[in-house]
C-alpha cells in the first residue's frame, strides 16, 4: 500500500506524503525529482543545491571535526588517501581506539581466557581418559561394544517381534535360530579378544622397534654433530702443522679432541713453536714431558711419528678426564702447573693459560 497520494489542492499532481501533509518544501522536492533528471542534490532548509561539497571533501571543517580538534585528535584531510574507505571512519577509529586499560578490552580478554581454559580442560580430561589406552585396545573395545549391541538387538527382536519378523515361521525354528545367533556372537567375541591379545603383542613389538628407531636417530644426530665439529676443527687449523694430525685427533672422544686442539694452540701455536731433536720436529705440540729414550729441547718428549704423538697425549688426557674428572680447562690446569702453579710462573700465568685454552675448548666441547 502506497504511503503517499494525490491531493485535490495540489495542481502539480504531487501526492501527499503521510505524516507530512502539504509542506511546500516537500512538494518542491518531489517536483524537482519529477521535472529533471535525477542527479545528486543537497536539500537543506528550503534550498536545493546541485553543486555542493560533503564533509569528506576536506574543504571545510565540520562541527564534528571541530570537536575532535578540541580533544587533541589530529585529522588527516588529504584527499584520495583511502580507497573505498571513509576518512571519517578512520579518524573516529583513532578517537575510540581501545586500549588494554579499557573495561571493554578487559571483558574481551577475560572471555578469551575462559575459552582457552575450557579448551585446555577438555584436552586434559580426554587425555586422562584415553591416554592410558593403546590404539589396539580402543579398537577392540569398539568392536566388542558393537557386537554386544547387536546381540541385545537380536534378542529384543526375537523376544518381542519373533512371530512377525520371522515371516510367520515355526516358533521352534525361531528359538533355534536365536540360540544359533547367540552362539555365533559369543564365538566372534572370543575371536576378537584373542586377536586383540595378538595385536597387543604386535603392538609391544612395535614399541621395541620405536625404541630402536629413537636410538638410531640419536646416533644419527650425534654423528651429524660430530661432522659439524670436525669441520670447525678443520677450518681452525687450516695451514698449521697440526693439520696433518687431524685424522688421528678426530678419532678421539669429543672432550679429548677439544683438549688436544686447545692445549696445542696454547703450547705451540698448533705446531709452529715445537721442541726439536737434531733439527727434526718432535711432533710434541702439547708441552708433554714424559720420559723417553728420545728427548727434545726443553726436556720435552720426542715422538716417533704424528700418530704416536696423538695416541700418547690423548691417552694421558683421557685418563685425566675419566679418572680425575678434569673435564674443564680450569681443572686441567695441572697440565701446565703440575702440583704447584707458583713453580711454573705463578697464579697469573695459570689464569692466562686457562683463559687461552678455554677460548677454543668451549667452541668445540658444547
Amino acid at each position: 500500500m502506497s504511503n503517499y497520494r494525490k491531493t485535490k489542492n495540489n495542481k502539480s499532481g504531487i501526492r501527499k506524503v503521510d505524516g507530512v501533509g502539504t509542506d511546500p518544501r516537500v512538494i518542491r522536492f518531489f517536483e524537482t525529482l519529477k521535472s529533471k533528471e535525477f542527479n545528486s542534490l543537497l536539500y537543506s532548509k528550503g534550498r536545493i543545491s546541485q553543486k555542493f561539497f560533503t564533509e569528506d571533501s576536506g574543504l571545510y571543517i565540520t562541527p564534528k571535526q571541530a570537536k575532535l580538534f578540541k580533544l587533541g585528535v589530529k585529522l588527516n584531510t588529504k584527499a584520495n588517501i583511502f580507497d573505498g574507505l571513509s576518512s571519517r571512519i578512520v579518524s573516529r577509529y583513532k578517537t575510540y581506539q581501545p586500549n588494554q586499560k579499557g573495561a571493554l578490552y578487559a571483558r574481551y580478554a577475560r572471555l578469551v581466557q575462559r575459552y582457552f581454559d575450557l579448551e585446555d580442560n577438555i584436552k586434559s580430561q580426554s587425555k586422562n581418559f584415553f591416554g592410558n589406552l593403546s590404539f589396539v585396545k580402543v579398537y577392540n573395545f569398539s568392536l566388542i561394544g558393537a557386537i554386544l549391541v547387536g546381540m541385545f538387538t537380536m534378542s529384543f527382536i526375537y523376544q518381542y517381534l519373533g512371530s512377525s519378523a520371522s515371516a510367520r515361521g515355526n516358533g521352534n525354528d525361531s528359538s533355534r535360530q536365536a540360540a544359533w545367533q547367540e552362539e555365533a556372537a559369543r564365538k566372534e567375541t572370543a575371536e576378537v579378544l584373542s586377536n586383540g591379545t595378538k595385536e597387543e603383542k604386535e603392538d609391544e613389538w612395535n614399541e621395541e622397534k620405536e625404541s630402536q628407531y629413537i636410538s638410531q636417530m640419536v646416533d644419527y644426530l650425534e654423528n651429524a654433530e660430530k661432522e659439524k665439529t670436525e669441520k670447525e676443527i678443520e677450518e681452525m687449523v687450516k695451514g698449521y702443522p697440526i693439520e696433518k694430525m687431524l685424522p688421528y685427533i678426530l678419532e678421539q672422544d669429543r672432550t679429548v679432541a677439544a683438549f688436544l686442539i686447545s692445549i696445542a694452540k696454547k703450547e705451540s701455536n698448533w705446531g709452529k713453536r715445537v721442541p726439536v731433536l737434531d733439527g727434526q720436529d718432535c711432533y710434541n705440540y702439547w708441552g708433554y714431558r714424559g720420559q723417553r729414550k728420545l728427548m727434545g729441547t726443553g726436556g720435552h718428549t720426542c715422538f716417533n711419528s704424528r700418530k704416536d704423538a696423538v695416541d700418547t697425549v690423548a691417552k694421558r688426557i683421557q685418563w685425566l678426564v675419566k679418572n680425575k674428572k678434569l673435564n674443564t680447562p680450569e681443572k686441567m690446569v695441572i697440565w701446565k702447573c703440575g702440583s704447584d702453579c707458583n713453580a711454573t710462573g705463578g697464579q697469573e700465568a695459570a689464569r692466562k693459560w686457562i683463559s687461552d685454552v678455554n677460548m677454543y675448548f668451549k667452541k668445540l666441547n658444547y
